[in-house]
């Protein structure tokens, strides 16, 4: 029979020497792109002002559309091999808050606009039905 033992393996001790010094590993770094401010500060903009008027009537359409399309031409940046700064995802982030509070506002406004007419409906043939006596 033989002799099954197992035998651990044999690391040796590293060996360090005085004055060594730690090397970084390089990092790689993206791309400089020479439109990178223009693009930067057109999606940000954009994404503010989808925002910013989502919240009003007709507006909240207008931001959906707005902030889709302007999170669409932002992905496409990046996947063409744009920087992916800490603007670039703010703006994007805004694009998606101001297309999901867009669709809120869309509701809310449907909501209330029924109401209101509703209301008014009720008035208007409280008013006739009074006058008609």
């Amino acid at each position: 029979m033989d002799n099954n033992q197992y035998q651990q393996p044999q690391y040796q001790q590293a060996q360090y020497q005085q004055g060594y010094q730690y090397q970084a590993p390089v990092q790689q770094q993206q791309p400089i792109d020479p439109n990178y401010p223009a693009v930067s500060k057109e999606f940000l903009t954009q994404a503010i002002v989808a925002g910013a008027i989502s919240s009003l009537p007709v507006g909240s359409i207008i931001a959906i559309n707005m902030a889709t399309k302007n999170r669409k031409s932002l992905l496409d940046y990046l996947a063409r091999g744009g920087m992916h700064t800490t603007k670039i995802k703010i703006s994007s982030a805004l694009s998606r808050g101001a297309r999901y509070s867009g669709i809120g506002f869309t509701i809310f406004w449907a909501v209330w606009l029924l109401y209101y007419i509703f209301a008014m409906l009720i008035l208007f043939f409280g008013i006739a039905t009074q006058l008609g006596r």
